[in-house]
């Protein structure tokens, strides 16, 4: 039932996703601003983390996933009103929905835990490859109906009609979650709802208690999230404006090459998905790194349609290998009952670094030269590479 909902809204959200910076910026927000709006959710996010992680472990996973569902799609009115906002820059009412959303997304530890508990071990990484897959195959159209809605009102217009398909299909997932969705673990009975601050104290202890728990693998799966995430948050952030700034692209191209992507990492998810059931997961997972950080440190010297789109799809077959086979390692590696506490705790490790990192590299990238990205992102791949390959060993049983 997940797959249904994660099809519903990649439909629309494919359409905004892409073009989320450039529409942010249309609304009066430099290359410095938008890098601080993103290090502000992520410390939001960071911090929504700690309780749903509590959550996740200790009363379940499915209350949590639907009312956050309803608030996160909530969330995205904002970006439909803003154009109209007169009182302070419109930018800033988009802020206050990426705040919402953030905190919306409390519910992430709970959900990933319980697509974890959904996948049998041998088939993990085909499961979480289908579970990026399929709902792309849905939506392999959608930027290319964003850059219709573009030529045809504007761009500013054509966006704001995306954002409330956006609000409408999360309405619509969240509905279907309340009636469908089943629990996978037993909450514990009667557990009384402690005040806030005693909740903050008790996640961040148990996070830390499972940390120091988990092996040297698990460990290291958790602290590579420091060096990948924040340079995977930056260039998913600065990535529309450069290529629409300095590769002679147009705003209606990228909806094209956006589109072209999709059907690309579709094809080469279902392809890689697979080979992570089979293969070396932590060969695949070093490849990975290893080939991000080569085509990263490319992209700032492609030119025109034909080499961005090269390069890009390049990145997108060295992230797609990638996804199952961490994924599903880490699956590997935490035990049923930890999930919660050890997947929180790897998303506010990065979460609170990107925090810090995504503001800095906005200012790297309107004051000094917007190509530095790409010098910085590229080696980070490679120590993560080198992390993994150094001290990772798979499992030789998986846990379930």
């Amino acid at each position: 039932m997940l797959l249904v909902t994660w099809i519903i809204f990649r439909v629309a959200f494919r359409m905004v996703g892409f073009y989320e910076s450039l529409y942010v910026r249309a609304l009066g927000a430099s290359p410095t601003v938008l890098g601080l709006m993103n290090g502000i959710y992520m410390a939001v996010f960071s911090l929504s983390l700690i309780p749903g992680s509590y959550v996740a472990d200790r009363w379940g996973r499915r209350r949590i996933i639907i009312l956050m569902t309803y608030c996160l799609g909530a969330s995205y009115i904002f970006y439909v009103l803003a154009p109209d906002w007169r009182l302070t820059p419109p930018w800033q009412l988009i802020l206050i929905g990426m705040v919402m959303a953030a905190i919306s997304r409390v519910y992430s530890p709970a959900l990933q835990a319980i697509t974890a508990d959904s996948l049998p071990p041998e088939r993990r990484g085909l499961g979480y490859a289908l579970s990026s897959v399929v709902p792309d195959a849905f939506a392999i159209a959608s930027p290319l109906l964003a850059a219709f809605l573009i030529s045809r009102y504007g761009f500013v217009e054509g966006m704001r009609l995306a954002y409330l398909a956006v609000f409408l299909s999360f309405m619509v997932a969240a509905t279907i979650r309340l009636f469908f969705l089943r629990e996978t673990v037993r909450p514990q009975p009667g557990a009384p709802w402690p005040g806030l601050a005693t909740m903050y104290v008790r996640s961040v202890k148990d996070m830390v208690s499972a940390v120091r728990e988990a092996g040297r693998e698990l460990k290291t799966m958790v602290l590579i999230s420091l060096v990948i995430s924040p340079m995977a948050q930056a260039l998913w952030v600065f990535t529309p404006l450069y290529v629409v700034d300095h590769t002679g692209i147009t705003e209606e191209g990228w909806g094209t090459i956006s589109s072209i992507r999709i059907a690309f990492s579709l094809v080469a998810g279902l392809l890689l998905g697979k080979l992570a059931d089979v293969a070396s997961r932590k060969k695949m997972l070093v490849a990975s790194y290893a080939a991000r950080a080569a085509f990263t440190l490319a992209l700032p010297f492609a030119r025109g349609f034909a080499q961005v789109l090269t390069v890009l799809l390049l990145l997108d077959l060295a992230a797609v290998a990638g996804m199952p086979a961490i994924q599903a390692l880490l699956a590997d590696l935490t035990p049923r009952t930890m999930r919660g506490r050890i997947y929180g705790a790897r998303m506010l490790l990065a979460n609170l670094s990107s925090a810090l990192v995504l503001p800095a590299m906005g200012v790297i990238y309107e004051g000094t030269r917007p190509e530095a990205l790409f010098f910085i992102a590229s080696p980070c791949s490679l120590i993560a590479g080198l992390l993994v390959a150094a001290l990772v060993r798979e499992p030789v049983r998986r846990e379930v």
